[in-house]
């Protein structure tokens, strides 16, 4: 990674060399200091006195010689670089150490370029991101519900829901190709999973709530809300030793598997009632089926014939066994 950063910032100093945007700083390839001859030490006084002199010798209206206006601009840009003090201290970096181009790029451009009020950018990036984070949950949404459609039970419990309520009737397919009929039975379904059925995991329609833009402006009230839940919590079961309730057995056992609270609504009462009954809100509980669960990950990759030819490749090419963990 550092080798690719170092080829880059070489290949981009020879790109800017070769575009001659170095030609463009301060004086281009000549010495500002000799093109209004005057030396290093000169001061601010001294290099005013000497452009109004270079000035009326050089100006294109006085003098008619065919390089006098390429001459003119040179002295401009001399006694721009030199007039002011942060120009001249970066110009007379670069003449003490004339190879650190990129340095040099940013020293001239940071300074030269106009300040610009930045809130309109931020506001154009936030809009824009904004709207790339909505449209990225909505696709997700999209291919969770397509993915669902697709898995046998959950797409049997969707038609059979459109059956009871008629949306499948032959009349409906009257007179339609059978492209548009699966076309059409294919919305009904989809419809019905996305208003009627859990499909687990958390997937949730996308709102205007869930844009960046809102999301950022609510930020400082939902880290006060977790501050204040958390110090609640510390206060009544880390200080006054209190029984836990409901709601913190609840957040215990979610937080135990790692589920969020939507996934957490999402998984069926069954389950939830399963792990209530290992008590996981206790230490030593959560730690106990934590274990438990990672002996039979290890137990299924053992006997999955894909993990099995991993192990082999591994013993023959003297790869590490973990390689892929």
């Amino acid at each position: 990674m550092l080798r690719l950063s170092i080829l880059l910032l070489l290949s981009a100093t020879v790109c800017l060399v070769q575009a001659g945007i170095f030609d463009s700083m301060y004086c281009g390839r000549h010495n500002c200091y000799e093109i209004m001859d005057i030396e290093p030490t000169a001061t601010k006084k001294e290099i005013n006195k000497q452009y109004r002199k270079l000035a009326k010798d050089l100006h294109p209206d006085h003098n008619k010689a065919e390089d006098a206006h390429e001459k003119f601009e040179l002295l401009v840009a001399a006694y721009e670089t030199l007039r002011n003090e942060v120009s001249r201290t970066n110009y007379d970096y670069l003449l003490e150490n004339p190879d650190i181009y990129m340095e040099h790029f940013y020293r001239f451009f940071s300074h030269s370029t106009p300040k610009v009020d930045v809130t309109p950018i931020l506001i154009i990036s936030l809009i824009v991101l904004s709207l790339l984070h909505y449209f990225h949950k909505h696709s997700s949404y999209n291919r969770a519900i397509d993915y669902a459609l697709n898995v046998p039970h959950i797409r049997n419990q969707a038609k059979q829901l459109a059956e009871s309520e008629g949306l499948l009737e032959k009349k409906f397919f009257k007179g339609m190709s059978k492209e548009e009929q699966r076309l059409l039975e294919k919305k009904i379904l989809r419809d019905i999973v996305e208003s009627k059925l859990d499909i687990q995991g958390g997937y949730q329609k996308p709102e205007w709530t869930d844009i960046l833009a809102f999301q950022l402006l609510m930020l400082p009230f939902v880290w006060g809300k977790l501050a204040w839940f958390h110090t609640k919590r510390f206060y009544k079961y880390k200080i006054r030793k209190e029984e836990f309730d409901e709601d913190e057995k609840d957040y215990r056992t979610r937080m135990c598997i790692g589920l969020n609270e939507v996934q957490w609504e999402a998984v069926s009462e069954e389950k939830k009632d399963s792990l209530y009954n290992k008590e996981l809100w206790y230490e030593a509980n959560a730690e106990a089926y934590l274990e438990e669960r990672k002996d039979m990950e290890r137990m299924a990759k053992a006997t999955n014939n894909k993990y099995k030819q991993q192990k082999r490749m591994a013993k023959k090419d003297k790869v590490p066994d973990n390689w892929n963990d």
